[in-house]
């Protein structure tokens, strides 16, 4: 058997995702193991490593597909489309959010660097100040993760247990609107003669 070839098919990263894709779906990511998943693509676990070395990689790789359509052409998205677009890239997997923000948390994760850029692009119009963008851009992502994972959490929830959860119909307003806030306090950060950030939470009693 030669590298990454089983039965004559050859073994790709894109199969790999693809198939751990099906599984994520399925099964969710606790269940997203790279046995599993050598299991479905009829390989030995080893094969995998050829092409992503560990776990870790593998949730990025899936991460950046999940992402993709979302990033794709955003240079001139304003950041509640943009914002918007990301949440939905993440709904349409079960646990996608946690999976996303799990391969952000990496260390020098290039696909959070890639985020950020683009939040941060998105909110050119609103302001001028690079380290100010900088700042909005990761508080939206921030909100994005954090809102797209209680989401998907209690929409898997209702599911799992057929329980209705007050107030899960007005999820996308809700977030439009907490989008729309931040946007509106940049833009009034921006109008201001002098940015100084906050020091409350630095300081001690």
């Amino acid at each position: 058997m030669t590298r990454g070839r089983l039965c004559g098919v050859q073994l790709t990263r894109e199969a790999i995702v693809t198939a751990a894709l099906d599984i994520l779906d399925a099964y969710g990511l606790n269940d997203m193991t790279m046995r599993r998943v050598s299991s479905h693509l009829g390989v030995a676990p080893g094969a995998l490593y050829w092409h992503l070395p560990n776990k870790q990689q593998l949730i990025s790789a899936i991460a950046d597909e999940i992402l993709s359509p979302a990033l794709a052409h955003s240079e001139y998205s304003a950041p509640e489309d943009l914002s918007g677009r990301l949440r939905q890239a993440m709904l349409a997997h079960r646990d996608g959010a946690e999976l996303v923000a799990a391969a952000l948390s990496q260390p020098d994760s290039a696909t959070r660097s890639n985020v950020e850029k683009q939040l941060a692009e998105s909110l050119s119009l609103v302001s001028t100040d690079d380290d100010l963008r900088r700042v909005g851009a990761c508080a939206l992502l921030h909100l994005v993760l954090g809102a797209s994972a209680q989401e998907q959490a209690q929409i898997q929830y209702a599911r799992d247990t057929g329980t209705e959860i007050a107030g899960l119909e007005s999820a996308g307003d809700d977030f439009r609107q907490s989008i729309d806030l931040i946007v509106f306090g940049l833009e009034r950060r921006s109008t201001s003669q002098v940015y100084r950030p906050s020091t409350h939470y630095d300081q001690t009693t």
